[in-house]
């Protein structure tokens, strides 16, 4: 990666600890600051306040769920281009549905495939 190449900051928001380290094994590499919140809180204010470029976002959250967060962030002019990707062990029709009302950029259920997951985070910064 050249020093002129921007590294995207992406917001993890993950409670289960080994699912967060699984999704910063995929995502580890030079091309991306990885930034983690493990509650829905967190998330939220991270996701105010850092800036981020893409958002990995689960829906099972203590304090505050992924659809309520995403909700929140779409609706503020300042965040509403920042891409969410629901990442969730949800995978029924109409919590997919669901997803998509709260304006989520993309829903990938779990459990995912590393390959998978980091290809269509890239699709989202080649768009």
């Amino acid at each position: 990666m050249g020093d002129n190449e921007k590294k995207y900051k992406i917001l993890i928001v993950e409670d289960e600890p080994e699912i967060m380290e699984l999704i910063e094994l995929t995502l580890s590499s030079d091309e991306y600051d990885l930034l983690k919140a493990v509650d829905g809180e967190q998330g939220l204010e991270l996701g105010i306040t850092a800036n981020p470029d893409l958002i990995l976002l689960d829906i099972m959250l203590p304090k505050l769920d992924g659809y309520e967060i995403c909700r929140r962030l779409k609706g503020n002019k300042e965040t509403s281009g920042i891409p969410v990707v629901m990442l969730t062990a949800f995978g029924q029709k109409r919590e997919i549905e669901q997803g998509y009302k709260v304006k989520a950029d993309d829903y990938i259920v779990k459990p995912f495939e590393p390959a998978k997951l980091r290809q269509r985070i890239k699709k989202h910064f080649t768009a």
